[in-house]
C-alpha cells in the first residue's frame, strides 16, 4: 500500500511540475495565465528550498555541522538551478 501511495504521489508531483513548466512557457496561453503558473511554481520551489534551509539550521543547532553544511550546499545548488530554470522560462515571454 505504501508503494502505491508513493507511486501515485510521484506521478502527480511530476505532472504538476512538468506541466507547470510547459504551461508557463507556452506562447499560446495568455500572458496572465503564464505569469500565474510561474508564480505558483516559484512559490512551490521557495517552500521546498525553505524547508531544506530550515533543516540545515536545525542540524547546525544540534551540533551536526557537517550535515548542516551539506544541506546548505544542496540548498545553494538548488537555488542556482531553480534560478536558471525560471530565467529560461522568462525568456519565452515576449517584450511586446
Amino acid at each position: 500500500m505504501d508503494f502505491l501511495i508513493e507511486f501515485v504521489g510521484e506521478i502527480l508531483a511530476e505532472l504538476v511540475l512538468e506541466g507547470g513548466e510547459s504551461a508557463a512557457s507556452n506562447h499560446r496561453r495568455p500572458r496572465w495565465q503564464r505569469v500565474l503558473v510561474l508564480a505558483l511554481l516559484a512559490l512551490f520551489f521557495a517552500a521546498a528550498l525553505g524547508l531544506i534551509t530550515w533543516a540545515g539550521v536545525l542540524m547546525a543547532q544540534e551540533g551536526r555541522i557537517a550535515a548542516a553544511v551539506c544541506m546548505f550546499a544542496l540548498d545553494m545548488g538548488l537555488v542556482f538551478f531553480c534560478a536558471c530554470k525560471i530565467r529560461k522560462i522568462l525568456r519565452t515571454f515576449s517584450c511586446k
